[in-house]
């Protein structure tokens, strides 16, 4: 959370575009393609304890570097932060593909609820981070934030580092043949469009509320206060991930998606409309609420329907996040440039995201392969 936590900061510091600080945004997510990509294979080869470890390495360097580069005050230090994030988003990349394919081989009769249940995790530091990070910008500076980040890295780095992790290998090996059949399935494409459309969606928003709330003339809060609702979003997130996971089970992942993506859409069509701070900071609760199992749900299919390639799915559905990552951010940042548009056109666009994975979870649940949404 630090990038969109610090975003409106580091536009006032160096003066920047909504375009700029948009292309600042989606760099973090080539980084975590690219790691994605080589990731899933560097799992199966090398372990996932290794690859982890690498993961944190880039994390450490990418955030350090970030801090330092943007006191430069140099005429490319545009380049040189793209560099960092570059780096750190690889780091995410790394880690969250292969935590995810651990989590499912660890529990691959119940992937949805532990998958729910890790990212819960997630939403524990999404939660604290905009709270911590307000507080050291105010006692400091943004850059604080970076290297708050890097010392934490650093911290996992030496838990990883002594922690044995069990070793899964792919029944079939490594063979670029897989993940060519795997692009002839159609239910394999459809499952990789679907989370691309709801990261999209959550990026879209979560890389832009803080701004939004800083700029819209119906609000204009503080650095601090836009933070806390940033952070009111991640609490309702956290605790729909705590029960997503069993109302999968009692239901169906289909109905449970269906739900959350049209609960998604009228949340933010409504937040987008009030001038109210009470009724949208009520909406930015219930949208958390709705989104907060929908990755996980998403992602433990692929994994419930292709078992025994898991590192080469991972890999492929964690790509597919990064592109959600790369455009959405980007073409909010270029819509809040265009004169009469701002924000709120741009953050309009997460609801056709959402509209999207609405359509795809329907065509897969009438289709012949029906079973991969249902939790066994």
């Amino acid at each position: 959370m630090a990038l969109p936590k610090t975003i409106y900061d580091i536009g006032l510091h160096f003066g920047w575009r909504g375009t700029q600080k948009g292309i600042l945004l989606s760099v973090s997510s080539i980084g975590f393609i690219f790691a994605a990509l080589i990731g899933g294979y560097l799992s199966e080869l090398f372990g996932k304890k290794q690859v982890m470890i690498f993961g944190l390495i880039f994390s450490i360097f990418g955030n350090i570097t970030f801090g330092y580069f943007s006191g430069l005050n140099l005429p490319q230090t545009f380049y040189l932060l793209l560099f960092s994030n570059f780096f750190i988003g690889a780091a995410g990349g790394t880690l969250e593909g292969t935590t995810n394919a651990l989590v499912i081989h660890l529990h691959p009769d119940r992937g949805s609820l532990y998958l729910n249940l890790a990212h819960a995790f997630f939403a524990i530091g999404a939660l604290g981070a905009p709270l911590i990070g307000g507080w050291l910008i105010l006692l400091f500076n943004w850059q604080a934030v970076f290297y708050l980040n890097a010392a934490i890295s650093t911290g996992i780095f030496g838990l990883i580092f002594f922690q044995s992790c069990p070793k899964f290998r792919m029944e079939e090996g490594i063979k670029l043949k897989i993940f060519a059949d795997l692009l002839k399935n159609k239910i394999f494409l459809l499952l990789n469009l679907c989370i691309l459309f709801y990261v999209a969606a959550e990026t879209g928003l979560v890389a832009w509320l803080a701004e939004y709330f800083r700029v819209n003339p119906n609000f204009k809060l503080s650095q601090f206060q836009s933070g806390m609702f940033l952070s009111y979003f991640w609490v309702t997130m956290l605790i729909g991930r705590f029960t997503y996971g069993w109302l999968v089970e009692k239901t169906s992942s289909s109905l449970a998606l269906s739900l959350s993506s049209i609960g998604g859409m009228i949340s933010i069509a409504l937040f987008l409309t009030t001038s109210n701070i009470i009724i949208a900071s009520l909406l930015i609760f219930t949208c958390g609420g709705f989104l907060s199992g929908m990755f996980a749900t998403i992602f433990s299919l692929a994994g419930e329907r292709f078992p025994h390639y898991l590192g080469v799915v991972s890999g492929s559905m964690t790509t597919s996040v990064g592109i959600g990552g790369i455009v959405s951010p980007n073409v909010i940042g270029r819509l809040s440039d265009i004169p009469g548009m701002g924000l709120s056109a741009g953050l309009a666009t997460c609801i056709i995201y959402l509209l999207m994975v609405l359509l795809i979870v329907l065509l897969l649940s009438r289709s012949k392969e029906k079973t991969i949404f249902s939790v066994k």
